[in-house]
């Protein structure tokens, strides 16, 4: 079992570290927020302008570049978490912002293709935002560690608290400044230069002023995987379950306002009479109203923390975060100044609850597998960003600018009652901050929640904007809906695909209780996606069906794959394993594989050229897909995966 989390490691005291090296970690978390900032804020600008994407596409279109950048670094810096406890966190860092100079050289390409042939720059943008969002977030998540490693429980809100000033401050005060020059001739081109050249400078202060303070963690074959002691702490600590819900919606809140917030802005700018380049300064200006809000709240909250249960700050913070987005969702109009105010009850919000979880994590985390703990936290944080910006584009296009903001403070509200469970319980913390008891809390209701949301989201949106009359979705486009549900299908299949072969290489068993769970909603989205297409599209008109089927076959590869899925749906209950056998129920459940591919093939044919998101699906599919012939074959995949 690993050591205790405040197991001292020789030389690792913030004393250890002069402050001219303190200086630099802070300068580089400020360079690593800000190159991630630009890149999300000069999006819809360069979609709109140089790109020529159409104002209806807006919204699923930013949201799929999100969608893929964020998937992809999702498995990088997960797995540069685990590798960092094996050979340090400077050697990640320095990497981190190769990355993003790879990425910024390559942003400054898509820039003359898209000036020259439009649309045709979209893959090389695609790749832009993977490289930096990977590097970028590689560099945070890597500093944000090391001060873990050099920080005692005594001295980490302070030592936290002032690590999350500089990342807002870069990502917010600094950026809305940057992004000001927007506005001004050549100023966009100089906008894509500054995270080029921010990340050398970000590189070579790395290897020249940065050094490891906690030792490296050599693997043994008798050591236990790190992702099963990551989730043996997780599921052994309920506070740790609430910070790892909280950091699912928390990760995406400067991405959704960014992003979302500046679309808005540009969606209404010829209505109220300005340009599109000044509609992105006057976003980046609000937003860096909300880094203001962050900036001068976080030292509240660090004195918050220390004095009172880190789960009623994680429950205080996010309720108000929930009600400024609620609110923003109530303005006509995002250049009506007051639209600041629900965006500095957002920002106080998010400084509480994003120092309260980094605190947390690195409190609770034994110190050999802090890596892979905070990695974990991020691979959360990346999920939660994933569906909410899925849905968010969805949201923008369908029912309007404001749907977003109303889904980000629905789930959060969500999470604070979860939050008001555990006190209501009795879990909750003593005042040096250790659990009051050993309770440990099923996560089943945690899992069924956060799949059902989507729906859920989309439901409830449409009964607040109106849109539900006789029946059917009105204004709602029916394109939009179908799609929305078709997507959440396809990504709880992949996820239930995926659980078996996360489930061996870590070796984590109770994994094996959410998998029926998971694949029962794939089910249930399918479901949905179809009905919605033969009710709400065709409104049960067989002949204009074949029609449309004939027109786009793969309509049909859908439907293959639909009538597969049905049969595994109705046996999955243990009652129908024993009539059917075992041996019959898995040969029939290796159905799956076939389900997955058809619907990968689908899912690409029935995309336009501006998204991206498909392929990544499909790689994913073919990699899952991989794994299970590999180990049919009687491979070592596992021995292969498993780190050592």
């Amino acid at each position: 079992m690993p050591r205790n989390a405040e197991a001292p490691a020789k030389g690792t005291t913030a004393d250890d570290f002069a402050p001219t090296q303190w200086n630099i970690i802070y300068l580089l978390m400020t360079v690593g927020a800000l190159m991630a900032a630009l890149s999300i804020s000069i999006q819809p600008l360069l979609l709109d302008k140089i790109f020529g994407i159409a104002f209806e596409k807006e919204g699923a279109v930013n949201a799929d570049i999100q969608v893929v950048a964020e998937i992809v670094s999702i498995v990088c810096v997960g797995w540069f978490g685990l590798l960092s406890d094996r050979i340090g966190r400077v050697r990640i860092i320095a990497l981190g912002f190769l990355i993003a100079v790879v990425g910024a050289a390559v942003s400054l390409l898509s820039l003359q293709v898209g000036l020259a042939f439009g649309a045709a720059g979209l893959v090389l943008f695609y790749l832009t935002r993977v490289l930096l969002t990977v590097g970028a977030d590689t560099v945070q998540l890597q500093l944000s560690t090391l001060v873990g490693d050099v920080s005692s429980r005594a001295n980490r809100p302070r030592l936290m608290g002032n690590l999350v000033f500089m990342m807002v401050f870069g990502g917010t005060m600094l950026a809305a400044i940057v992004m000001q020059m927007a506005d001004y001739p050549g100023g966009v081109f100089l906008i894509m230069c500054l995270p080029l050249l921010a990340g050398i400078a970000g590189f070579q202060l790395t290897r020249r002023n940065l050094r490891d303070v906690a030792p490296p963690q050599p693997a043994s074959e008798d050591d236990e995987h790190p992702l099963r002691q990551v989730w043996t702490v997780i599921t052994s600590d309920p506070r740790m379950q609430l910070a790892f819900a909280a950091a699912f919606y928390t990760r995406a809140d400067v991405i959704i306002l960014s992003l979302f917030f500046s679309l808005w802005c540009i969606s209404v700018s010829d209505l109220v009479g300005v340009t599109r380049t000044f509609a992105t300064a006057h976003a980046a200006v609000m937003i860096g109203l909300l880094g203001l809000a962050v900036l001068a709240a976080v030292p509240l909250w660090r004195s918050f923390i220390e004095r009172h249960s880190r789960i009623s700050a994680i429950g205080a913070s996010l309720s108000l975060a929930a009600l400024g987005y609620i609110w923003l969702g109530m303005f006509a109009n995002p250049f009506n100044w007051l639209v600041a105010l629900p965006l500095l009850m957002v920002g106080i919000g998010h400084a509480g609850c994003f120092v309260t979880l980094q605190v947390l994590t690195v409190d609770a985390s034994p110190k050999p597998i802090l890596g892979a703990m905070v990695g974990a936290g991020y691979l959360v944080g990346g999920l939660g960003t994933v569906m909410l910006v899925q849905s968010g584009g969805y949201y923008f296009d369908a029912l309007g600018p404001r749907a977003p903001f109303i889904l980000m403070g629905t789930g959060k509200m969500l999470v604070t009652l979860y939050a008001a469970w555990l006190l209501a319980n009795g879990i909750d913390e003593t005042c040096d901050h250790h659990l009051k008891s050993a309770r440990t809390v099923d996560w089943k209701p945690l899992v069924f929640l956060t799949a059902a949301l989507p729906f859920v989201w989309l439901v409830g949106r449409s009964v607040i904007e109106g849109y539900i009359s006789n029946g059917s979705l009105g204004e709602a486009p029916v394109g939009f809906v179908n799609r929305y549900l078709g997507d959440w299908a396809f990504t709880f299949l992949i996820i239930s695909l995926a659980m078996r072969p996360v489930q061996e290489i870590t070796g984590i068993k109770t994994l094996a209780k959410y998998r029926r769970m998971i694949g029962l909603f794939a089910f249930f989205y399918a479901v949905m996606h179809v009905l919605a297409y033969v009710a709400l599209e065709w409104a049960l008109n067989l002949g204009d069906m074949m029609g449309d089927i004939y027109k786009r076959p793969f309509i049909l590869l859908g439907l293959v794959a639909f009538a597969l899925l049905i049969p595994l749906a109705f046996t999955s209950a243990n009652s129908q394993i024993k009539r059917i056998g075992g041996k019959r129920w898995k040969k029939l459940h290796s159905a799956t594989y076939v389900i997955n591919a058809l619907v990968a093939l689908h899912f690409i044919l029935a995309a336009n050229h501006e998204n991206g998101e498909p392929y990544v699906y499909a790689a994913a599919v073919i990699v899952l897909l991989w794994y299970r012939f590999h180990q049919w074959r009687g491979g070592n995949v596992l021995r292969a995966l498993r780190i050592g």
